[in-house]
């Protein structure tokens, strides 16, 4: 692991030199192309002074006013800068600033002073100030003061009035772009169809309509080519190479490990394809079904602490889990190349990694390329863990308990959709995201929960093969490895796109963030303890020592009489060699013990006998005395098999091993 350790360091550093030695920063002939360049490679603290120095050259512009105090706000409140510190946005500069222009005794520059105030005033949610504000323009036909005022009035709930200012907007030919998308989502959320449609028939209007309330008017009417036409649209509208690229980096690393960790029966290339394609095919049913929620059942987002959360489980949660398991109930119903407990967690992965894929098309713009390692380790972590649960309870309902298939199938899609649920809420509802940490803590909880769900899916493969295991070492390796990679992907394709110093904060920047999950995916993800037969607790928090049963197969022990019978004075005291470990009754540490000096009995093995721990999950251990279970073994018992009823053995009591 060190050296591993050791190489990922080393490429990052050779990468990082010659990236910052061969790739130059852009200069610009222009403060405006300097601020639009600092604006979409996520520099806000820059491209602010940028438009101020824009502002003190030209002071009567006021779109860069409107750009300039857009900007500042686009700065966090407060952003952490190393373990213990944190930066806070300094909000008086810009105060004063526009409190100087409207103290100005140029009329002008009043009115632009004035309406900034009013437009910071709305950044700090306090309406009535902002208001107050705006109406102290005189000018009532400056650019943007008209639809600002219908935004605060939307706040205040005075629809009627938001809908004047932001007709007037346009009729001024202000920001009309900003009234009329503001007028659609107005109309929309009102449900006022006619006034749509009649907004619709102005050709100007149609280049504007918001995205949400254009694809809303078709699903309405039912019209399925436009509606398919836009949801495609919709999903590849910020395409990009590097964004695409990302996506499927993503995708092929988790792929690979999970191929990986598939060991006793190998799933072929073709068939894992088909699951992955079926995924991303399947995941555009999330938008009419999300449409229906919405539209047709009411069912949204309000701020309400309850109504969000059950939104999260049931409006987001049950929708995502619902699509990204139907490509494993179409393999199961129409293949068979399910024919082990682990295919079931493969599979549901590989159909929610497919999901994931075109999610994160959508999420890796040109704009947010910063974002890939963060998906890569949580959310596209965190969607494989819910399909799994869902494939784990078919898992436990074929091989374990054998319940009614339908309620146990509701059952483990609901605790699926409760688990996607309560990871999203935290990051969701504005109240609730003061403890968004129980979204991290959660999602630790939920990968060694993954990890039991795995572990113990392959202990019941009916290709289980002892010589066969998984390399931890090779594993965690694999990890380190390609999940770096996706972190030096995202370092390169920002440099690239803007340029090394922008690459080399936003490195710095994922390395404070991201190191810690990092090395728990790495060492969590790559332990597993096989023990045929076995269904371990699931693992909820911290690592369980399990015990290797198979350690002790091929070791001299002594056995020593407890019990006083017939049997065990036969039998013991005696020596002799653990042979094999074999399952009895679903336990896995039951063990046969070739006897040193066999002895002559009628109906049962006279060199061979049964024995187990008292106690579960200990270990037998040479020098150390343990209580055990003994057994003998009726003539009739093939001891080639693995898995026994322990009605098949003959219990004489107890003895002591050493």
């Amino acid at each position: 692991m060190k050296k591993s350790i050791y190489i990922t360091i080393g490429t990052f550093i050779l990468v990082i030199v010659l990236v910052n030695k061969f790739l130059g920063t852009p200069t610009f002939k222009k403060l405006t192309d300097k601020a639009q360049f600092e604006e979409k490679s996520n520099q806000p603290e820059l491209a602010e002074q940028t438009l101020l120095q824009i502002l003190l050259k030209d002071t009567f512009n006021i779109e860069k006013h409107y750009q300039y105090i857009h900007m500042h706000f686009n700065i966090p409140a407060k952003k952490k800068v190393g373990k213990y510190t944190e930066n806070h946005r300094d909000d008086k500069p810009i105060q004063i600033f526009y409190n100087a222009l409207a103290e100005s005794s140029d009329s002008s520059l009043v009115d632009l002073g004035n309406y900034g105030r009013g437009l910071i005033a709305v950044n700090f949610e306090n309406y009535n100030w902002a208001l107050t504000e705006f109406r102290k323009v005189k000018n009532t036909d400056l650019k943007y003061l008209n639809n600002s005022i219908g935004n605060v009035y939307i706040q205040l709930d005075s629809t009627k009035q938001a809908e004047i200012y932001f007709r007037k907007e346009i009729e001024n030919r202000g920001n009309v772009e900003g009234a009329y998308v503001n007028l659609f989502e107005l109309l929309f959320d009102q449900g006022k169809t006619k006034e749509i449609n009649q907004l619709l028939k102005n050709k100007e209007a149609l280049k504007y309509i918001p995205s949400r309330v254009e694809q809303s008017i078709y699903f309405n009417n039912f019209q399925l080519v436009d509606y398919s036409k836009h949801i495609i649209k919709k999903v590849f509208s910020d395409f990009n190479i590097w964004g695409f690229l990302a996506a499927f980096l993503i995708m092929g690393s988790w792929i690979m490990y999970l191929r990986k960790i598939d060991i006793f029966d190998v799933e072929k290339w073709r068939n894992i394809i088909f699951a992955v394609s079926l995924g991303m095919f399947f995941c555009f049913l999330t938008f009419p079904l999300t449409d229906f929620n919405k539209l047709v059942l009411g069912f949204k987002l309000n701020g309400n602490l309850i109504n969000d959360f059950f939104y999260c489980v049931f409006g987001i949660g049950a929708i995502e889990e619902f699509v990204k398991i139907i490509p494993l109930l179409i393999i199961l119903r129409f293949s068979k190349i399910i024919n082990e407990p682990f295919d079931y967690i493969l599979y549901a992965s590989l159909s929610a990694l497919g999901f994931a894929f075109i999610e994160n098309i959508i999420y890796f713009s040109e704009h947010n390329l910063q974002i890939i390692h963060g998906r890569a380790l949580t959310a596209v972590v965190s969607h494989m863990f819910d399909s799994s649960i869902i494939a784990y309870g078919l898992i436990l309902n074929k091989y374990k308990r054998h319940r009614n298939q339908y309620l146990n199938f509701i059952v483990f899609f609901l605790l699926a959709s409760l688990a996607h649920g309560f990871y999203d809420f935290w990051l969701i509802n504005k109240s609730a995201s003061t403890f968004s940490s129980l979204t991290f803590i959660f999602l630790l909880a939920s990968m060694f929960m993954w990890n039991s769900f795995k572990n113990n899916a392959l202990n019941q493969s009916a290709f289980y093969d002892k010589d066969i295991s998984i390399n931890g070492e090779k594993i965690q390796d694999y990890l380190l490895y390609s999940l770096a990679g996706v972190l030096l992907f995202e370092y390169v394709a920002l440099a690239f796109k803007f340029s090394p110093s922008v690459a080399n904060d936003g490195l710095f920047s994922s390395i404070s963030s991201g190191t810690y999950l990092l090395i728990f995916l790495v060492g969590n993800l790559s332990k597993f303890t096989l023990n045929k037969g076995e269904w371990a607790p699931i693992n909820y928090w911290g690592k369980e020592e399990k015990v290797n049963y198979d350690q002790i197969v091929g070791t001299e022990v002594k056995l020593n009489r407890f019990t006083n019978n017939d049997y065990t004075i036969d039998y013991l005291s005696n020596s002799g060699k653990i042979v094999k470990r074999v399952t009895v009754s679903k336990e896995p540490d039951w063990y046969f013990v070739k006897l040193d000096n066999a002895i002559q009995i009628n109906a049962f093995y006279g060199d061979t006998v049964l024995i187990r721990t008292k106690e579960k999950e200990q270990q037998i251990e040479v020098g150390k005395k343990l209580f055990i279970a003994f057994y003998i073994i009726p003539l009739e018992v093939n001891l080639e098999n693995e898995n026994f009823q322990r009605t098949e053995f003959k219990f004489c009591g107890w003895a002591k091993v050493e």
